[in-house]
């Protein structure tokens, strides 16, 4: 029986030291929500109401042209109000206006397109400055935790609570960097196309 008892104790405690072991390396690895932390901190929400103004601002220098081409359309559509095709063909003043309209509103649109695109590429390099002190965070929460490892949470299907640290890097972001400097990015104009 003592053999027995003998083989059941040394089972037991590589049976611990399979467990232990594990739980022990598991808290080496620690879990942040990257997407809570840039809705969260300061400089997160910093960073976003500065991009929104951007856009606005963006939208706001649109506003006087968009606003001018929907009169000069509602002139031409008055002046094209019961006319036939032939009709308009034939009147080369209004044939003239109207392409004259439409190189406008291409115009507009490469302009309008160009805005996008800065507004893209504005946030993208407000997002890197933002993912730099989001690191410099992160890094100072997991020398305090030992932590050896840091996942996203994207990259997470379950994990206990006491590994997640997206409060304590809100917390240590919004000590090192309440806010993020954004520089609205203007891009080149595109050469005109030949034709």
């Amino acid at each position: 029986m003592s053999k027995l008892k003998n083989l059941s104790a040394a089972f037991g405690l590589a049976l611990a030291v399979c467990i232990i072991a594990p739980v022990a390396s598991a808290q080496d690895i620690l879990v942040v929500d990257t997407s809570r932390v840039l809705k969260e901190s300061k400089a997160g929400q910093d960073l976003t109401g500065k991009v929104r103004q951007i856009g606005e601002a963006m939208q706001a220098e649109l506003q006087p042209e968009q606003n001018a081409l929907k009169t000069e359309k509602a002139a031409l559509d008055a002046k094209l109000q019961g006319k036939t095709n032939d009709q308009v063909r034939a009147d080369q003043a209004l044939v003239s206006q109207g392409q004259a309209y439409t190189r406008k509103v291409q115009t507009f649109a490469e302009k309008s397109d160009k805005r996008s695109k800065e507004l893209v590429a504005t946030e993208r390099t407000a997002l890197n400055t933002f993912a730099q002190k989001l690191a410099t965070a992160v890094d100072k929460v997991r020398a305090k935790r030992n932590g050896k490892i840091v996942l996203t949470s994207a990259d997470i299907y379950m994990a206990d609570a006491s590994v997640e640290i997206s409060s304590e890097v809100i917390a240590q972001l919004d000590i090192d960097a309440p806010t993020i400097p954004v520089t609205r990015v203007s891009l080149p104009d595109q050469p005109a196309p030949q034709r």
